[in-house]
């Protein structure tokens, strides 16, 4: 599970996705074939779960940091 959290909270990997997800749309209108909007609708919403885990991630390590200056 650790790996998966890493790999989509990496800043490249929720580039890619966003960049795929673009392509995928340029293909949709150019081609319209259907099936394109399924790739976007998964590639936007990977790159905005990636995104949500990297500041979830970001608020606990926060927190870790705030309870370590108290102790």
């Amino acid at each position: 599970m650790r790996k998966i959290r890493k790999f989509l909270s990496n800043t490249i990997s929720i580039h890619i996705m966003v960049f795929l997800g673009l392509v995928a749309l340029w293909g949709y209108i150019e081609l319209k074939n259907q099936y394109l909007l399924l790739c976007v609708a998964l590639s936007f919403s990977g790159a905005n779960c990636g995104g949500f885990i990297r500041v979830i991630d970001t608020i606990k390590d926060d927190k870790k940091r705030k309870v370590e200056k108290i102790i």
